[in-house]
């Protein structure tokens, strides 16, 4: 009989049980479906993870957007208000001189 003999009498043991304890076994395989739905379903507990880790990713990323919103808002107003700062920034920004200023560029040798 050998190996073939051990696995068909188990086998017979496992539907002679099904047989007698149907209820059971329907009650076992119910809860196994209804636990792997609420783990691995797309509203379970690893679709929830997944969403509430990207919920932080996307937290971090307002975050930093809503700063930089800010800056640009502040920097906005001052340019609105302040003569200086749009000298200051025509200056820096487009190269702009005043009337009979002359630019003077240094050139470093980098290679020494």
């Amino acid at each position: 009989m050998g190996k073939a003999g051990n696995s068909d009498v188990f086998f017979k043991k496992i539907v002679r049980f099904i047989k007698y304890n149907s209820r059971l076994v329907f009650v076992i395989v119910f809860f196994i479906g209804l636990i792997s739905l609420s783990v691995f379903g797309n509203k379970g507990l690893i679709q929830r993870i997944k969403l509430e880790s990207e919920k932080k990713d996307y937290d971090v990323i307002l975050k930093t957007e809503v700063k930089k919103s800010e800056e640009l808002q502040k920097e906005i107003d001052e340019l609105k208000s302040s003569d200086n700062k749009i000298e200051k920034v025509a200056r820096e920004k487009y190269g702009m001189t005043k009337e009979g200023e002359k630019i003077h560029k240094i050139i470093i040798d980098s290679t020494k």
